[in-house]
């Protein structure tokens, strides 16, 4: 909250004072000072101050050592404990200064001798006390976001090198030896099979490294260039003929497909989006892909027939690892990250990804894209 906010509306002050002159003369101080907008509110043990500042606003404490349930400076850590982000003000009968400094190594924000406090020499401590607490919660904050900054780097770094080396050496040696390695058929189909798995955890670690990009801020660093939209899709969806050479496509494109995006990030997308189409429809349906212009942009729509998205599962399905489909009727084959990738992908570009699923209708996802550049501009 803002030094303004704070002078806009009066201070809640926690007295933590079991001795009720000392109570009564820091109130009669309070009150005398009448510039002061502050609303005391006083308690005699620690327990019910641990209480108050659990279940109620606090905006500073002033705190006694001296209570009959409490333990001299460790009411300190008990105190910050239960509120960390209150400001702390300690309250003593003994100027000694070492029980000062200990005091503030303690975690308080200001130390108060009772036979010197006055009216002013109170409020001004105790807004000292707030904006002192407020920079510490302050630089606190940007040690953490750098801490996160320094996890996420070495995150991406265990993921992008660490693991990618060692799967990339497996995929290679397996593919020579699919070529050259002479093999038996019960070979051949083990090393095909480690092929494949190492293909898919590859997928997983490229998903992992998005999530981790968006979920702690590095987000898409995009790369326009002016593209056609059209020979995307025509790649990609002749990619998964190759891989599933049972399906059958069915791929509609018309208008203008050329725009300004970021051409790799844009297939990634369609590719989730057709792959994951495949995956939760049955063999003997077609997958339908077909683009077209619209005011602004382009829009593509997949469409398949498996089993309808439960409705409950219909708000979430952009969440991370949530998959689309019924997963007593579909094979796991990822992390359920495919769709959150592809819905941050279509963000970062302006544009809009929506799915509707009926069971009379089949599953529909249709993806918006702005093309960023005039279309005459673009044609040629």
């Amino acid at each position: 909250m803002s030094s303004r906010a704070l002078d806009e509306r009066a201070l809640r002050v926690l007295l933590v004072e079991d001795n009720p002159g000392d109570a009564r003369l820091l109130q009669e101080e309070l009150r005398e000072f009448s510039s002061a907008n502050i609303e005391l509110v006083h308690v005699d043990l620690m327990a019910e101050a641990l209480r108050v500042v659990e279940t109620a606003r606090v905006d500073a404490v002033l705190l006694d050592l001296s209570l009959p349930d409490g333990a001299g400076l460790g009411n300190i850590s008990r105190l910050l404990q239960a509120a960390p982000a209150t400001p702390l003000v300690v309250l003593t009968g003994t100027d000694d200064e070492r029980l000062a400094v200990q005091a503030v190594h303690e975690g308080a924000q200001d130390y108060l001798v009772k036979g010197q406090v006055t009216g002013p020499l109170l409020v001004r401590a105790l807004r000292y006390a707030i904006e002192r607490k407020r920079v510490e919660e302050g630089l606190k904050r940007e040690e953490a976001a750098r801490q996160t900054a320094v996890f996420r780097e070495q995150f991406l770094g265990i993921l992008g090198h660490d693991l990618r080396n060692p799967l990339q050496a497996i995929s290679g040696n397996a593919a020579l030896l699919l070529r050259y390695g002479g093999l038996a058929e019960p070979q051949r189909k083990a090393v095909n099979r480690i092929s494949i798995s190492a293909d898919r955890m590859a997928r997983m670690i490229n998903d992992l490294l998005d999530f981790t990009r968006t979920r702690l801020g590095g987000g898409y660093a995009l790369s326009r260039t002016r593209m056609n939209l059209h020979e995307v899709v025509r790649q990609v969806v002749e990619e998964l003929e190759v891989a599933h050479p049972k399906r059958q496509f069915e791929l509609g494109l018309s208008g203008n497909g050329w725009g300004e995006w970021d051409a790799d990030r844009i297939a990634q997308a369609v590719s989730n989006l057709v792959g994951n189409a495949v995956q939760y429809s049955p063999e003997d349906t077609a997958v339908s892909v077909s683009l077209r212009d619209q005011e602004g942009g382009v829009r593509l729509e997949v469409h398949n027939w498996g089993l309808p998205i439960p409705a409950e599962r219909l708000p979430h399905i952009f969440d991370p690892f949530v998959r689309a489909g019924d997963m007593r009727s579909a094979q796991r084959n990822g992390l359920g990250l495919g769709l959150y990738i592809t819905h941050e992908i279509v963000r970062a570009h302006g544009g809009l990804l929506r799915v509707t699923s009926t069971a009379q209708g089949g599953t529909r996802f249709c993806m918006d894209l702005p093309r960023h550049v005039a279309p005459a501009a673009a044609v040629g």
